[in-house]
């Protein structure tokens, strides 16, 4: 049985954009004519970079028992430590 992370959900809200909106006239039925706005097609374009830097870390190990205490001094232990950042770009890209 394979185990699967969940993916956190972002608490950012999506930036409000403008697109650009052309007037078109339409016929509701007779003489009557209303202005409609048509926003133009745009094409959404998400970007995932993934950062992953390994930094040390000095971790001290302490005896576990009194016996050990008293025989055996603590030991320093540097461990690399890695951290992911993930960082997600979003872009509009007009059609043509």
């Amino acid at each position: 049985m394979s185990t699967q992370k969940r993916r956190k959900k972002s608490r950012s809200r999506g930036r409000a954009t403008k697109r650009a909106a052309r007037a078109v006239p339409v016929a509701i039925g007779g003489d009557a004519a209303v202005d409609v706005a048509v926003p133009k097609s745009t094409t959404d374009v998400l970007t995932e970079k993934t950062y992953v830097t390994a930094e040390p870390q000095v971790e001290i190990r302490y005896a576990a028992t009194l016996a050990q205490a008293l025989t055996e001094p603590a030991v320093a232990v540097v461990k690399p430590k890695s951290t992911v950042r993930k960082e997600v770009v979003a872009r509009t890209r007009r059609s043509a």
